[in-house]
């Protein structure tokens, strides 16, 4: 039996970059609501609480394999695109901790 990977990255979102993160965010998680061994797809805003991170998303996989393989379409829509998530994140003015957790 395979264990289900959850991939759980949180954000400290500015107020001020908040639209144009969340729409890209939205059109990776469209490419990956799309892929084989997805369970479950969340982007998530913080309405109440103390927190450092104000969005989080949330991707379960069936699978390592599933998990590699939806990371092989996003990196070719990358590609395809010239999206660079550095450059994108630091002109936001956006931190991140990125996990893999099973």
């Amino acid at each position: 039996m395979t264990t289900p990977l959850h991939r759980i990255d949180k954000f400290s979102v500015p107020a001020p970059a908040m639209d144009e993160f969340l729409a890209r965010i939205q059109h990776i998680h469209e490419i990956l609501g799309r892929q084989p061994g997805i369970i479950r797809n969340d982007v998530i805003s913080l309405v109440d609480g103390d927190s450092a991170y104000n969005v989080v998303t949330a991707v379960t996989w069936e699978s390592h394999e599933s998990l590699r393989k939806a990371g092989s379409v996003v990196a070719a829509d990358v590609a395809a695109t010239g999206f660079d998530r550095t450059e994108f994140l630091a002109r936001l003015g956006v931190t991140a901790d990125y996990g893999t957790y099973a």
